[in-house]
């Protein structure tokens, strides 16, 4: 009995200091592929099979929930599958019981959230079966896990041998690996590491611009700095793409060949999905080095359902914007009824005759011309900064100026390894000049 307790209160006393531990950390996750090339045979049939056990795991618990979801499951060796012919039992012989608890884990909270949306009164229906399971939780380092960082590999339960994988050298030194997931992607099979680093550490590693910065999120030009810089891109869909899915059309549905023209489909999906995830992530970076980041509350949706449907899903600027939401903890938004366009960013006069085609903006009042995305971005700043209660933040200077050489040198260097990326400096003091009045 004694022993029983000991052993609670060592495990109360570790989490507890793993707890004060966190407080001074942020969670990162790091992606590392699986180099295929490198894998024998036995590894290649090994990672077939456990997502395909994944699955089988997951719809036999989700058949029946109430007398399957314990911890009985997760000893079990064998289970029911439903085919064609009726019925089969299959054997377990890849997934570890850690790997089938953290299956079984998901399921419960995937019903707890399903409660809390009913009790707020959405309307919601039963755990839907899998046709494909994609992610299975490796839960205890050193148990379900082991990285070797020092051959390039990880070793995983239920191989014998490691596997070799690709961008260990992402992770820091002096990190702490919590957790990971084994992933199932059209282009290979993933590791997403979660490591814990020290907040200092990662603080000192960024170059920090103090000043504000105001962005201005555009059609023509997709973002529009409050100093100048304009960021221009766009991923748009493949010819390979379209030719596939011109053959899967005419090909018969469920047939081998449609189901290896639909996996072909899917890779040329992924490929312009990390293409366009690698302009946001790099984005993103540039932007967190700013002081405080403005932004104007913008209708995504509206955008889709208008003329330019199509450039915006090829820019992804919804995304973006999501990112900065989740990622800036200085991100002052601005109110979307604001007319920063209207507006003119020197006195102040607003002009109500704009339409989409003007892209100077005159005004009539003070003779001030400027490119219109940029006099939007320099409102946003101005109208962002002003509604901020913080001293501090409103006596910074809000006159942009040029554009200094750290910055440039920091979107140089943030940007340089992708080719879809086009960035661009306006002058401030060229485009806010005088003309003469009539």
């Amino acid at each position: 009995m004694t022993t029983v307790l000991d052993k609670k209160q060592k495990i109360k006393e570790s989490l507890k200091k793993t707890k004060e531990k966190r407080e001074n950390q942020i969670p990162k996750v790091y992606q590392l592929k699986i180099s295929y090339s490198n894998l024998n045979k036995q590894q290649k049939t090994w990672l077939k099979r456990v997502f395909l056990e994944a699955k089988w795991l997951y719809n036999y618990t989700v058949a029946d929930i109430q007398n399957r979801l314990n911890s009985k499951t997760e000893k079990l060796k064998q289970v029911e599958v439903k085919t064609p012919q009726g019925y089969e039992k299959r054997q377990i012989t890849c997934l570890s019981s850690q790997m089938k608890q953290g299956i079984l884990d998901r399921i419960k909270k995937n019903l707890f959230d399903l409660s809390k949306a009913k009790q707020k009164g959405i309307k919601v229906g039963k755990l839907k079966f899998k046709s494909d399971y994609r992610n299975i939780p490796l839960k205890q380092n050193e148990i379900t896990f082991k990285v070797l960082k020092d051959k390039n590999k990880i070793k995983l339960q239920g191989l014998k041998k490691p596997v070799r994988v690709l961008g260990l050298h992402q992770l820091p030194e002096n990190c702490d690996i919590a957790k990971a997931e084994l992933i199932k992607k059209p282009d290979g099979c993933y590791i997403h590491l979660t490591c814990y680093i020290d907040k200092q550490n990662e603080k000192q590693k960024q170059e920090k611009i103090n000043k504000p910065i105001g962005i201005d999120f555009g059609i023509k030009h997709q973002l529009t700095l409050s100093n100048g810089i304009k960021i221009n891109y766009s991923v748009e869909e493949t010819k390979r793409l379209k030719k596939l899915q011109k053959k899967l059309s005419r090909q018969q549905k469920g047939s081998r060949n449609y189901q290896k023209t639909k996996q072909k489909i899917q890779k040329q999906h992924q490929k312009i999905y990390n293409r366009r995830k690698d302009i946001k992530n790099k984005i993103l970076s540039l932007l967190k080095r700013y002081e405080y980041v403005l932004i104007q509350e913008e209708q995504i949706k509206n955008w889709h359902s208008g003329l330019f449907g199509k450039q915006i899903q090829n820019t992804g600027i919804g995304g973006i914007i999501s990112m900065l939401k989740q990622n800036i903890e200085t991100l002052i938004p601005v109110n979307k009824y604001e007319a920063t366009t209207k507006m003119c960013s020197r006195c102040g006069n607003r002009k109500e005759d704009i339409t989409l085609s003007d892209r100077t903006y005159k005004c009539n009042n003070c003779g001030l011309v400027i490119d219109r995305d940029l006099n939007s971005a320099i409102n946003i700043l101005k109208i962002g900064l002003q509604k901020v209660e913080k001293t501090t933040i409103k006596n910074l200077p809000t006159d942009c100026g040029e554009v200094t050489p750290v910055e440039k040198e920091a979107t140089a260097r943030v940007f340089k390894d992708n080719p879809y990326i086009r960035v661009s400096y306006t002058s401030t003091k060229q485009e806010a000049r005088l003309f003469s009045k009539p």
